[in-house]
């Protein structure tokens, strides 16, 4: 027999073979065909996870962007149906006419400079929304650093407050830099199906520069090839790149080019420049 008894103080006999106490380990090829399934189970539920996110996130900006829809309306009911200006404004302080002009997302704090300059609670809807995460899409990093095709360097968003942009149809595009003194439109002039905000294209920092964009300027591309947007009847709803390039090249006035006192909807003397 290879085992053998032996005897503690109490008299009691174990057996202390090696048969019985000993264990079998995992080989090489064993352990190698454990890490392999959990490889293929990890890029299994990987992109379903990623697809959850991302769904969750185009739902949170299809709420956000119809709150802030919502107090749009309210805004413009308490101020004869004149809508917000959009912050087109470059993140100046001033304009030709050497006026502050807060507008729909923050109002420019003179003096300050860098990102600190735009102050949300003092735009104009704040007293409405009154929440910085009503602003951002859960998904987008504000403080990224990404390169700009337009500044040709790597540089941080000037904008840090929103992931949204207001369509610059609303003071004529650059006709605010020219005559300030020209109120927004009203909402009345809009049609119900005009867009009115849409997610800002996170690839180009320069797009934040200030809280308002041309169509021009794009559609994130965060949500599956598309982003999410909302139309002047408050109807919050997701795009894709291909409609919005195709809707954005018209040359003719449609949902995106959308100022009412113009042929085409764009800017009075650029048209669908820039």
């Amino acid at each position: 027999m290879k085992g053998a008894f032996s005897y503690k103080s109490g008299g009691v006999g174990v057996y202390s073979g090696k048969g019985m106490s000993s264990k079998r380990a995992f080989t090489l090829i064993e352990l190698l065909v454990v890490m392999a399934i959990i490889a293929i189970l990890a890029a299994l539920l990987l992109p379903v996870l990623s697809r959850a996110k991302n769904n969750a996130g185009k739902v949170t900006d299809l709420n956000n962007l119809k709150q802030i829809m919502v107090a749009v309306h309210l805004y413009a009911g308490e101020n004869s149906d004149v809508l917000p200006l959009p912050n087109w404004d470059q993140g100046s302080a001033t304009m030709d006419d050497g006026k502050s002009h807060p507008g729909w997302l923050y109002a420019v704090e003179a003096g300050v400079s860098g990102p600190q300059r735009f102050n949300l609670e003092k735009g104009l809807l704040w007293p409405t929304l009154h929440t910085p995460k009503i602003y951002v899409c859960p998904n987008d990093n504000l403080t990224e650093t990404r390169y700009s095709k337009v500044l040709g360097a790597n540089v941080q968003r000037e904008q840090q407050l929103s992931s949204y942009a207001m369509n610059g149809a609303v003071v004529g595009y650059m006709q605010f830099n020219r005559h300030p003194e020209i109120p927004p439109v009203k909402l009345a002039s809009m049609l119900p199906t005009d867009c009115a905000l849409w997610e800002t294209d996170e690839s180009e920092p320069y797009c934040f520069n200030d809280g308002a964009n041309y169509p021009l300027e794009g559609v994130s591309a965060r949500h599956t090839q598309g982003g999410v947007q909302v139309v002047f009847d408050t109807s919050a709803s997701f795009v894709r790149l291909d409609q919005w390039k195709q809707e954005q090249e018209c040359p003719g006035k449609n949902r995106l080019w959308c100022y009412p006192f113009t042929a085409d909807g764009g800017d009075p003397e650029m048209g669908h420049g820039q």
